[in-house]
């Protein structure tokens, strides 16, 4: 990857949805290039995919939250394998310190994301859970 390619990917991250000829015009370069190199990068599995962001009346109507999750084994592959096919859970991620992941989950009410979080705790290998729900989102950018 080089600069151009650091600076498609800032602008795909703020905009997936920019047009070809419009990241062209800002990267100064020809709208065949971004389109070659935004192939180029899904092919390197660079940008694994495209996605939708909620505003936030819209993410509002949903309850979403981040959820540690402490393992009883060292190895969290099944885990996280178990956790990917729950279609409430976005992201996950593995964490140094005395939680091992972190998933952020969200639900359509607080209800439902009793049900999800029932669902981890049910897993094998999950020895204690801690969930925090999301308030306020501030971009950073």
């Amino acid at each position: 990857m080089d600069d151009l390619d650091n600076q498609l990917l800032h602008l795909l991250t703020k905009d997936a949805r920019t047009p070809a000829t419009a990241l062209a015009k800002k990267l100064g370069v020809s709208r065949g290039t971004v389109q070659n190199r935004i192939d180029r990068l899904q092919h390197q599995k660079i940008i694994n995919r495209f996605t939708v962001e909620l505003s936030a009346g819209e993410g509002d109507a949903q309850v979403s939250a981040f959820t540690l999750i402490r393992l009883k084994a060292d190895d969290g592959k099944v885990t996280i394998a178990s956790l990917r096919r729950i279609t409430a859970i976005l992201d996950i991620h593995t964490l140094s310190g005395s939680f091992d992941l972190v998933a952020e989950v969200r639900a359509s009410s607080l209800s439902d994301l009793d049900k999800v979080l029932d669902r981890i705790r049910a897993l094998p290998e999950v020895a204690e859970t801690q969930s925090h729900i999301r308030l306020t989102t501030i971009r950073a950018r």
